[in-house]
């Protein structure tokens, strides 16, 4: 069995992280041992570990540093030992999709069997972060694995601690887009990036609580959004470039560079 740790950083959503990302992690047959939750302050450690003492859930709930990319950097550094693996999740994942026909059933198997499919690949070519498709649409998924440059969501990765991809001393500090950042990041590092194609998470983007809290409310969050996503096309110009959802949301597209594909689901 693959030795890995689950880490979910998690802020003003107790009962969320109980109801979707725990039960998901529950379904999948996840060692619930290996999971750590990362709140902002002692304040939110004490309504967690009320809120979790209550459900039958039982996490221990560590206090890293408000903010996400904050919060992420520091379990990196500070809390895990360099190079274990770290399966990185938001705490609002309700389920994971696979593909049937040109839709989507819920996928019934191991969470081991795919974290290990994940951090094997990243050995074998050298890759130091793994995620899955960002979109749940069955027209989308692929039974494939790409190694090369795809956008690997926040809500669903591997990484490695320590990795300077996440938590180098010129990482930019901002929450909105940190999953771009770092996608792009780890490609210039290590030349590649691993992607299953055939896997999605059940979410809700832009949903209450985590960084749209963070950030002050759904407005001041849209526009931190848009600035974020400026400044990181500024900083990767050759491999990104800023456009416009159909609802007027900003996005990056990522230039597509394809090493190599492997068959599996």
């Amino acid at each position: 069995m693959i030795d890995y740790q689950i880490a979910i950083p998690s802020y003003r959503r107790p009962t969320k992280l109980i109801t979707e990302t725990l039960s998901t992690l529950k379904r999948n047959n996840a060692s619930l041992d290996r999971v750590t939750v990362f709140v902002a302050d002692s304040a939110e450690k004490q309504i967690y570990d009320k809120t979790l003492e209550n459900s039958g859930f039982s996490a221990p709930v560590i206090v890293s540093q408000p903010g996400l990319i904050n919060s992420r950097i520091w379990y990196n550094t500070q809390y895990y030992t360099p190079g274990t693996k770290v399966l990185n999740l938001d705490d609002d994942i309700a389920g994971l999709h696979i593909k049937q026909n040109n839709g989507l059933k819920p996928y019934a198997g191991d969470l081991d069997r795919l974290a290990a499919k994940g951090f094997q690949v990243c050995e074998n070519t050298k890759a130091r972060l793994w995620g899955i498709n960002p979109v749940a649409n069955g027209l989308f998924l692929k039974p494939t694995i790409t190694v090369g440059l795809r956008y690997i969501c926040g809500i669903f990765h591997g990484s490695y601690a320590g990795d300077p991809a996440l938590c180098g001393h010129d990482r930019v500090r901002q929450s909105s887009g940190e999953d771009f950042e770092t996608t792009l990041r780890s490609f210039k590092l290590y030349k590649g990036v691993v992607r299953i194609d055939g896997y999605a998470p059940k979410t809700k983007y832009f949903a209450q609580g985590g960084i749209m809290a963070e950030l002050g409310g759904k407005q001041q969050r849209e526009q931190d959004h848009q600035r974020q996503l400026a400044s990181i096309v500024s900083r990767f110009p050759a491999y990104s470039k800023l456009y416009a959802k159909s609802d007027g949301t900003p996005n990056i597209k990522l230039k597509i560079v394809t090493h190599g594909k492997l068959n599996w689901i």
